[in-house]
């Protein structure tokens, strides 16, 4: 990610996480600095093709709380698993060995981790993650983390 920081900032971390299996290419930045942390999540119409992004940039004076989640979504799962089935059904065709790799992408995207940010105003900002990416995540947060308890106290 191509950032330009001011005369007194420094960039601490920054992390290049996937979002998505499926679309492994298309990458989400997030970048940590002493003033700020600024993330970059592609745009994609109807979930495969890149158009855009979006930036969301917050000074870390304004964020209340950062934590990660992570979720199993039933859903997916069961999609993910009848596909599965029916996959091997087809026998050894070539199109079985396509759809049997399609069926494993979305069971392991029936996983994700989720970054939440939460400013001081309660509005929440949260990205979802590969789960493949999780210690990645959980680095990137604890940087943050430590990042905001050197901040020095508010005063209310």
């Amino acid at each position: 990610m191509n950032i330009k920081l001011s005369k007194d900032e420094e960039l601490l971390n920054s992390v290049k996480l996937t979002t998505n299996l499926l679309l492994a290419w298309l990458k989400t930045d997030f970048s940590l600095t002493n003033k700020r942390i600024i993330s970059t999540k592609p745009n994609t119409v109807l979930g495969l093709f890149p158009l855009g992004k979006d930036e969301i940039s917050y000074p870390l004076q304004n964020i209340a709380s950062v934590a990660v989640s992570t979720k199993f979504h039933l859903s997916k799962f069961i999609f993910g698993f009848l596909f599965l089935i029916i996959t091997l059904n087809l026998g050894y065709q070539l199109i079985a060995f396509i759809c049997f790799a399609i069926s494993l992408v979305l069971l392991f995207n029936s996983f994700t981790s989720k970054i939440i940010v939460v400013n001081n105003a309660g509005q929440l900002v949260h990205v979802e993650i590969s789960i493949l990416e999780k210690s990645k995540v959980d680095y990137f947060v604890s940087s943050l983390n430590e990042g905001l308890s050197r901040l020095p106290k508010r005063i209310k």
